[in-house]
């Protein structure tokens, strides 16, 4: 799980040989907005080069702490399925790590609330994504990302061989007018059963759509993958999701208060009888 929110730097702050090597690639005094979401990345600028695609940039310092999750979402992407923004370039300078990903004319973030008509998109890519092979590139698994919160003889329940996005909340889905779903930030990507995400977009419709434990269980089994996946399994997924962030709250990591209420009510609902 991450370390806490990584603090923004506006491109006007940037050193100047980053800006440079962003505008070697996007023009130079390219019209741009930085971006206030995300919270894993230093840098979040979007870029509107004349005549061309919008670019969506993204960056670190190498020393970050957090780098190596800027280095994983590149090493993914030219393995991820339709649905993820594809990374169009990279550049090292001043001791910063910066990718220029295609940036999409969709809204910041999805709408997670029951009435919401970007659930059934949602939901599309995420049938989508459970019966996408995970890529030979050395994933981490699912039992490496949730074993110190389980039992250890719950690892067969965690196998799988699909690629998992792992973190489907809502700032990480975005909608286009027409309804196509793009889901992006793939640092946390992982090797992994065809139901995971759906279970993980259940708590995150909780969380982010304050939705009831039933009505987002309603949602994710509009996954076929997730209708069958037995019960024990998805408890142990659930209840070990549930204990990372308050394990990541007993380590300082602050306002975790709703989250994990969403978290543990997600889990009690298929712990219960």
């Amino acid at each position: 799980m991450p370390a806490d929110r990584v603090g923004k730097h506006p491109y006007a702050m940037l050193p100047e040989g980053v800006r440079q090597a962003i505008d070697d690639r996007v023009g130079a005094d390219c019209p741009r907005t930085d971006i206030d979401v995300g919270t894993a990345s230093a840098l979040s600028t979007l870029f509107f080069p004349s005549g061309a695609e919008k670019v969506f940039v993204k960056g670190l310092p190498l020393d970050h702490e957090r780098v190596d999750e800027l280095k994983a979402e590149e090493a993914v992407n030219p393995f991820l399925p339709d649905c993820a923004p594809k990374l169009l370039w990279r550049a090292e300078a001043e001791g910063w790590l910066i990718l220029g990903f295609y940036g999409t004319t969709a809204t910041p973030w999805a709408w997670y609330a029951s009435q919401s008509q970007h659930l059934e998109p949602i939901a599309t890519v995420l049938c989508e994504l459970s019966a996408y092979p995970a890529p030979d590139i050395g994933l981490p698994t699912a039992w490496d990302r949730w074993s110190d919160y389980c039992d250890p003889a719950d690892e067969p329940l965690l196998r799988g061989d699909r690629l998992v996005h792992s973190d489907p909340a809502a700032s990480n889905f975005m909608m286009e007018p027409s309804g196509r779903a793009w889901l992006t930030d793939w640092s946390w990507a992982l090797r992994g059963p065809a139901w995971a995400d759906a279970a993980l977009w259940g708590f995150r419709l909780i969380l982010d759509g304050w939705q009831t434990p039933e009505q987002a269980a309603a949602w994710a089994r509009t996954v076929p993958a997730f209708t069958q996946a037995g019960r024990e399994a998805v408890v142990v997924l659930t209840e070990a999701e549930a204990r990372a962030w308050e394990h990541m709250q007993e380590h300082g990591m602050t306002e975790l208060e709703e989250t994990i209420k969403a978290a543990r009510a997600w889990a009690g609902y298929w712990a219960s009888p």
